[in-house]
């Protein structure tokens, strides 16, 4: 089963939301960024470089969430073939990472930003 790792106010929402949409089996694990658990051994090695969201399935093991959220819908079968259909899942990949993620989760920025995304 995959196993999203992510924290309080985290882009693993994202990927949450994604998961909830297309129905996969998962299990979240919260990670409190508070105590430092993101900086022990154990989830260094699933991402050195301590941040979330990662991913670990099997022994696979992914960071970063526009990455994890493109794994899950090839994985998933909810990638198109066409390129030009890619490019727009691409586009709305990045739109999440650049424009909604800190849109969203920015504090000083939620207010102003959030009736216009």
């Amino acid at each position: 089963m995959l196993k999203l790792y992510g924290g309080a106010r985290s882009r693993a929402s994202i990927i949450l939301w994604y998961l909830e949409e297309i129905e996969a089996d998962y299990e979240f694990i919260t990670l409190d960024m508070q105590s430092g658990e993101h900086l022990k051994s154990d989830f260094l090695e699933i991402n050195p470089m301590g941040k979330v969201p990662a991913i670990v399935d099997g022994e696979f093991k992914l960071w970063e969430s526009g990455a994890i959220l493109l794994y899950v819908a090839e994985k998933y079968g909810k990638m198109p073939d066409s390129l030009e259909q890619k490019a727009e899942i691409f586009q709305w990949v990045l739109f999440a990472n650049a424009t909604l993620g800190p849109g969203i989760f920015v504090e000083a920025s939620r207010e102003k930003e959030t009736p216009r995304l």
